[in-house]
């Protein structure tokens, strides 16, 4: 399987290019509109390797000169085969259904989008499927002296502390970060995610792995689903998996239905991997409910077809699989932005019982 380079690299953000440079030990820091950073580009200390977003550019003033992120990755990690590097950069960003090349269509605002995808053969070709992934196992016990306080801000936002509890967020009262541990599949610890409550720190990005004592403690999101250690047993005696884009809506759905009752996971994006559908294949699923954040403000938007076209694309991959609905709001009753799950439990369920099938 190969990517565009052009259309991968016009789809990544400065914040993309930050986290990548954090996974690597580089250290970054922002410099205005640019990123400064250790020169890993040669496994070098001095921070004289600077990321320019005008041009989406790498310059090391030591001695390696110019080149792009995934040159980047190719001297760090030692890779011959660009196509290699610009995989690491998609699947760890969990950009898979961003980067889909789609023809043009005709914008007509109903839901008539979704019927142009015919649904794709079943996922036969095993060399597209990816093994287990075994991921670096962090000690979990590193958060423990760390607070679990009430959050108010995320009581407000329907999420209890006694979820919270049940989930092992943590709270760190000098940086105002949430401290968000990632278990797999198995409960193990394969990284911590950070979420900011410092609003001018958002302009870096609201999730970031976090940084302790010089070490990351991240993973690369496609091959997992936040939640999915805790809610597996429920997900297999119900056969339905719901798939939202932040910790936040698993949390949420917690909080209203109770964890012994969480089907709902998070793909830690706006994409869904072949990974991480496999994860749920095997748990015997019949259907998987997309419910993505409502990113656009008009439904009779081309904004909204962009939208509904893209979920078209998620679903054409599975739904030969299993049964694929959408939760798409057509009434306005959600905030731009908002995931289904931010305006409460009956909001929730209404859409629930009004989704899509496709």
């Amino acid at each position: 399987m190969s990517y565009s380079k052009e259309l991968v690299k016009e789809k990544l953000d400065i914040e993309d290019i930050y986290t990548l440079l954090e996974y690597f030990g580089a250290e970054p820091e922002y410099n205005g509109d640019n990123i400064v950073c250790k020169t890993i580009c040669h496994d070098g200390d001095s921070r004289k390797l600077y990321y320019y977003e005008n041009t989406s550019l790498f310059t090391c003033y030591t001695h390696c000169g110019t080149f792009d992120i995934f040159e980047l990755i190719q001297k760090v990690k030692g890779l011959d085969d660009l196509n290699n590097a610009i995989f690491f950069v998609v699947n760890f960003l969990n950009m898979q259904s961003e980067i889909d090349e789609i023809d043009d269509i005709e914008y007509s605002a109903d839901m008539k989008v979704f019927a142009r995808y015919e649904h794709q053969s079943e996922i036969s070709d095993k060399s597209i499927l990816l093994d287990k992934m075994v991921l670096d196992e962090y000690d979990l016990s590193i958060i423990k002296h760390y607070p679990q306080f009430r959050i108010k801000s995320w009581e407000e936002d329907n999420i209890s502390k006694e979820v919270c509890d049940y989930m092992g967020i943590r709270y760190d009262p000098v940086d105002g970060n949430i401290l968000i541990p990632h278990l797999d599949e198995d409960g193990r610890c394969i990284g911590i995610r950070q979420r900011t409550l410092v609003q001018e720190n958002e302009k870096y990005g609201k999730y970031k792995p976090w940084r302790h004592q010089g070490k990351m403690y991240n993973h690369p999101l496609a091959f997992n689903l936040y939640g999915l250690y805790n809610a597996k047993d429920r997900i297999q005696q119900m056969q339905t998996a719901v798939i939202a884009e932040s910790e936040k809506a698993v949390l949420q759905y917690q909080t209203y239905f109770g964890t012994a009752n969480n089907i709902c996971v998070a793909a830690c994006g706006s994409s869904i991997s072949r990974y991480q559908f496999e994860l749920l294949e095997k748990l015997g699923i019949k259907e998987m409910v997309i419910a993505f954040d409502h990113d656009f403000e008009d439904y009779n938007s081309k904004e909204s077809l962009d939208v509904q076209e893209k979920i078209a694309r998620i679903a054409k991959k599975f739904t030969a699989n299993v049964n694929v609905s959408v939760l798409i709001d057509k009434e306005g009753i959600l905030p731009y932005k908002a995931s289904p799950l931010d305006m409460g439990k009956e909001t929730f369920l209404y859409l629930f019982r009004n989704r899509i099938m496709l």
